[in-house]
């Protein structure tokens, strides 16, 4: 008996002290969550409760942080030297009460068809504590097959067996007119519930959107002769949000053109267009947008993070308008002096005047975000990365 108490005893304090080992390198972990982060600095403070969720184009890393700029969380992984991969569109859901997580893990081995801007993957959903729930890629329709990759700009969460998707799907058209045949990519979104495609929606049954395409960003977004490439990218949907009566508001880079889209609809499914050639609300040349990239809305009031590619000096808008009467009522911008973002970045109103502004691919500094108070022009907090070149997607605060 004495010998099986010392046994006993023995494996008590092995377990201990593994035990030990384990809080030391969980506690060590806390300490230093950004070990395997891209360098950064942190200026500023903010009294904000919420979090600000920050994902890379070029590198597998994702950060959630607090008000103060203290790591919350974060996910970081490998890839290979010589490849550009991200983790996109870090975001966080409440379904019923409940709070998720998701990102877009971009396939490292996947075709983007040369495109630095299409990132085919799988979007990952996260519970409350990080653990993963579920991948989720197209389900099969007309267009795609089951597990056909999504592409990263954006995702809508309606419930856990029910959002819309996003794709860009390379194929070759006969409808681009004054040409018989052109290879082009194009935009594919997709409602998925219970496991089936519900509904959907391709540019290229839409033809009068070839005439739309502008070269603000990229030179052969319009190259439907396929002379310089085999697959001019030209609509470029970057994201989608939906609007108080159940329509999806979308954002086309290339077509400088934000876009509502009936869902209650199988065919003739645009209802109206802001910005861009097909402009439907008589905005001004100043009022137009340029490359934009991110779009927000709120009641009857729609706003876009607008990169300005065309000038060079990328600002903030949003314009309050009358859907009915297709009037524009209300436009407003806000520029912070100095930047330019060639592509990406977000913009958010917070509160009054204080803005969440995520810079993308900064040209003028390394700022990748700032959170701004434009009633008295002053960043309140900024996060400066060590490498320009790792630039930020999207920066989003979630309360």
């Amino acid at each position: 008996m004495a010998m099986q108490k010392k046994h006993v005893i023995i494996a008590a304090v092995a377990a201990a002290a593994v035990l030990a080992v384990l809080i030391f390198a969980m506690a060590h972990d806390r300490q230093d969550p950004a070990a395997d982060l891209p360098g950064f600095e942190i200026t500023g403070s903010t009294d904000l409760d919420g979090n600000i969720f920050v994902s890379f184009v070029y590198t597998k890393n994702i950060i959630m942080f607090d008000g103060k700029g203290n790591i919350v969380w974060s996910k970081h992984e490998d890839v290979p030297d010589g490849i550009h991969a991200g983790y996109w569109d870090f975001k966080k859901h409440v379904i019923g009460g409940e709070i998720y997580y998701s990102y877009h893990d971009q396939n490292i081995y996947a075709d983007h068809y040369g495109l630095p801007g299409y990132a085919p993957g799988e979007r990952v959903i996260l519970d409350s504590d990080f653990r993963e729930v579920k991948r989720i890629t197209f389900e099969q329709s007309d267009t795609v097959g089951k597990g056909h990759l999504l592409d990263g700009h954006d995702f809508l969460l309606i419930d856990l067996d029910h959002y819309i998707l996003s794709g860009y799907i390379k194929d070759t058209v006969d409808n681009v007119p004054g040409y018989e045949k052109s290879s082009v990519v194009y935009s594919y979104l997709q409602e998925v519930e219970n496991g089936e495609a519900v509904w959907d929606w391709r540019s290229i049954d839409y033809p009068e959107l070839y005439s739309l395409t502008v070269t603000d960003a990229v030179a052969t977004a319009n190259d439907f002769g396929n002379l310089q490439t085999d697959a001019p990218d030209y609509v470029h949907f970057n994201a989608m949000r939906l609007n108080g009566g159940g329509d999806l508001v979308c954002s086309f880079r290339h077509l400088n053109t934000i876009m509502c889209l009936d869902r209650g609809k199988d065919t003739d499914q645009i209802k109206w267009k802001l910005s861009g050639n097909a402009d439907e609300f008589g905005l001004s040349v100043d009022q137009k947008t340029s490359s934009q990239h991110y779009v927000t809305v709120d009641g009857d009031t729609v706003g876009a993070f607008d990169n300005h590619n065309i000038s060079g000096k990328t600002r903030l808008v949003s314009y309050k308008i009358d859907t009915e009467s297709m009037e524009l009522k209300e436009f407003e911008e806000r520029i912070v002096p100095g930047k330019f973002s060639s592509a990406c970045g977000s913009q958010q109103k917070i509160k009054e005047e204080t803005y969440m502004i995520g810079w993308g691919n900064a040209e003028n500094d390394q700022i990748c975000f700032s959170v701004y108070d434009f009633a008295s022009d002053r960043e309140l907090m900024s996060m400066k990365l060590a490498n320009p070149d790792n630039f930020t997607y999207r920066c989003a605060y979630y309360a």
